[in-house]
């Protein structure tokens, strides 16, 4: 195996490991060291669980704070016709997804805070995120109201193309 760079071409074993460590793990450990905010939505889905998995090893070298966001979608249309027992399912549901996320995050001695809000979830998402201008967002590729046919549920997809930060997605 051989390796170009500046000093010409070389098969030295050596210097083919030090340029990949050059070109290649540095600039990760330099990103990882300015990662201090993580953005997590949470909506109980398993992809959102591993989505959170990998916010905690990320947050757990650097010191990284990560918040957990579980935002709560009421369609306008249906709002006015959301009775007081669904109103109580979804908040037990909201508190039940949260406690969990607050569990995981104190076995792994991250810092993590909770956040809820209501709203478009996809929408909400960017918006919290470029207002609490996070470094970076771990997003579950799948809700739990997406086909399992698709690569990528709306949600992570519009968050993926609008956040002006960059985007982990996690299967």
């Amino acid at each position: 195996m051989e390796a170009t760079n500046a000093f010409g071409t070389t098969s030295n074993p050596f210097l083919i490991i030090a340029e990949f460590v050059i070109n290649q793990i540095l600039p990760v450990l330099s990103m990882a060291n300015k990662i201090q905010k993580i953005l997590v939505p949470l909506d109980g889905s398993q992809n959102a669980t591993r989505g959170l998995e990998r916010a905690i090893s990320i947050a757990q070298p650097t010191g990284a704070a990560i918040t957990g966001l579980y935002v709560i979608h009421i369609p306008a249309r249906a709002a006015i016709r959301v009775t007081p027992q669904q109103r109580k399912k979804e908040i037990s549901f909201t508190e039940s997804v949260i406690d969990e996320a607050v569990e995981m995050a104190k076995k792994s001695q991250v810092n993590f805070r909770p956040q809820t809000e209501t709203g478009n979830p996809a929408e909400k998402i960017t918006q919290v995120a470029k207002d609490g201008n996070y470094d970076l967002i771990v997003i579950g590729s799948r809700g739990r109201g997406a086909g399992k046919e698709m690569f990528l549920g709306s949600v992570s997809n519009h968050v993926l193309h609008k956040a002006t930060m960059p985007v982990m997605v996690v299967k």
